[in-house]
């Protein structure tokens, strides 16, 4: 019985050993496996940034007058704007036309435009239209708005000329192309006409 136990011990031990050992064993493969990818494997590039312009309307306002220009008509309004490249390039484009800042208002049908004005007219070393990232122009569009209109809200919207085909628009979110203009003051009334005398 005695050599029973003992050989039960010895093999228990033994069995203790080979496990101890394996799992030693296991652990320094996966050590020197982890060190020899870091090694061996390329490593992964940071995703990085998407360089673009990103236009969009800002600070909006309605004035009476627009210096150097002849007083706003009867229901016309003229409206200040701020368009500004908030995004990490420069916007670039070839021509002023290329992009407008649009006054209009919108019905279930769409939205219908009253005036229209170019948003860039600045021009670079190389006669290009260009807005640097971080910095914004300023203008003002001017427009009658029409007995259609009354009543309804009026917005800012910036618009690319190639719009309709989606392509050649160089701006990273659109999502802040459109600002949407506070109720409008009243309209500019129409001259009393003089007095005849009778």
């Amino acid at each position: 019985m005695r050599k029973v136990v003992m050989a039960c011990l010895l093999g228990f031990a033994a069995l203790q050993g080979v496990m101890v050992t394996s799992q030693a064993l296991a652990q320094g493969q996966q050590q020197q496996g982890g060190k020899g990818k870091g090694k061996g494997a390329p490593s992964r590039p940071t995703p990085q940034v998407a360089r673009c312009p990103d236009l969009g309307v800002g600070t909006t306002a309605f004035v009476t007058e627009v210096p150097g220009q002849a007083p706003l008509g009867p229901n016309e309004i003229a409206v200040t704007w701020q368009v500004r490249n908030d995004g990490n390039t420069p916007f670039v484009t070839g021509n002023v036309a290329d992009t407008s800042v649009a006054l209009e208002y919108t019905t279930a049908a769409g939205p219908t435009r009253i005036a229209i004005a170019p948003a860039i007219t600045t021009l670079d070393a190389d006669g290009h239209v260009s807005l640097a990232y971080a910095h914004a122009v300023r203008g003002v569009v001017r427009g009658v708005v029409p007995p259609e209109a009354m009543g309804r809200r009026l917005r800012l919207r910036l618009v690319y000329a190639s719009e309709g085909t989606r392509r050649g628009i160089p701006d990273c979110n659109e999502a802040n192309n459109v600002a949407p203009l506070p109720p409008r003051p009243p309209a500019t009334p129409v001259s009393a006409p003089a007095p005849s005398g009778r």
